[in-house]
C-alpha cells in the first residue's frame, strides 16, 4: 500500500520535531502548496500543533500514538 503525502508529513514531524513547511516540502519532495495544506488540516483535527508562522511539530496525542506503535513493531 502506497504511503499518502500526510502519512509521510507525519512521520517526518515523528522523526524532525518541529519543522516549518519549507524544510518539509523539499525534504520530502511535495508541493509547498500540499504541505501547507496538509498542516493546516491535521492541525484542525488536533494531529498537529502550531508552533509559528508556518512552524508545525506533532500533537501530544499523536506523538504518544507513535511512539506506542513503534515501540510495538521495534
Amino acid at each position: 500500500m502506497k504511503e499518502t503525502q500526510t502519512e509521510k508529513v507525519t512521520y517526518y514531524l515523528y522523526i524532525n520535531g518541529k519543522s516549518d513547511n519549507k524544510t518539509i516540502a523539499n525534504d520530502l519532495g511535495i508541493i509547498s502548496h500540499n504541505v501547507r495544506r496538509i498542516t493546516g488540516q491535521e492541525t484542525l483535527k488536533g494531529n498537529y500543533e502550531r508552533v509559528s508562522r508556518s512552524v508545525y511539530v506533532l500533537s501530544e496525542s499523536k506523538l504518544k500514538e507513535y511512539q506506542e506503535l513503534y515501540k510495538k513493531v521495534g
